[in-house]
């Protein structure tokens, strides 16, 4: 839990650290005023929507992606209490009625097991597959936020820019100082794109990580549960859910040809 403060601390105060590094050198009754302006631009709220989002996103990876959530002791030690007694229709009971990648990832392998250890270990790999793709798929959101945000902050300050150059055209003012403040009141916009992208890719890297190790700890996990399975007993064997649908081709048993009409019924 220490953790996963330190990481959130880090995303909620880096986009604020930046941008206050990016003001200071302004007054300081300038500097709030400025900031307050920014956090509330248009093109700054998108950005405010990424930073929660980014919070949620590796909170709720990192809890998921721990070893005792994504493996809990007590599944495998019941599992291996299911193998060990060769009640593999109790095992394959306690898979379906629980979630989790453990139980997902057995569950196919028992279902399939009457078709020999290839055809086990194909479901049980396409079963890990799978469970590594629904963690990728938030994690990929992580990275969509790092390209995108700096691209929102940039366009925040090109727009403030154009304004600023037609505002002072209008006016006819000629004085530098006043462009280069206008210039680098705009230029908040692109800290705060960069202020969020920055650990959104930091994160990206380091929770895509912590979740290939947690996959590669479950195929061994799993392996070791099937390791001496009988699959020479499971050919006759039909468990609830995972009968076989695959006949003898109707050209050898001489079966007469299935109607559209009455398939779909």
């Amino acid at each position: 839990m220490k953790r996963v403060l330190v990481l959130v601390s880090f995303a909620a105060a880096t986009p604020f650290a930046l941008l206050a590094q990016a003001a200071a050198v302004a007054p300081e009754q300038a500097h709030s005023v400025s900031l307050l302006k920014e956090l509330s631009s248009p093109f700054i709220m998108p950005l405010w929507a990424c930073s929660a989002l980014i919070v949620y996103l590796v909170i709720d990876l990192y809890l998921k992606t721990a070893s005792k959530q994504f493996i809990p002791p007590a599944d495998i030690d019941t599992l291996r209490t299911y193998f060990r007694a060769g009640d593999y229709h109790g095992a394959y009971a306690w898979t379906a009625a629980n979630s989790g990648s453990v139980a997902e990832v057995v569950h196919a392998g028992i279902m399939h097991s009457t078709g020999g250890k290839t055809a086990s270990e194909d479901a049980m790999g396409a079963a890990i597959i799978g469970e590594n793709s629904k963690f990728q798929n938030k994690i990929a959101y992580l990275s969509v936020i790092g390209v995108i945000a700096p691209m929102v902050g940039l366009t925040g300050t090109v727009v403030g820019m154009i304004q600023a150059f037609a505002a002072m055209g209008q006016a006819g003012a000629a004085d530098p100082s006043k462009l280069s403040g206008a210039i680098g009141h705009v230029l908040h916009a692109t800290a705060s794109g960069l202020a969020v992208a920055i650990p959104a890719f930091v994160f990206y890297y380091l929770l895509r990580n912590r979740v290939s190790h947690q996959i590669h700890e479950l195929s061994l996990a799993v392996n070791d549960l099937f390791r001496c399975y009988p699959y020479e007993h499971m050919k006759e064997v039909a468990f609830e859910g995972g009968e076989h649908v695959a006949a003898t081709p109707n050209w050898v048993t001489g079966a007469a040809s299935v109607d559209a009409t009455s398939a779909r019924g």
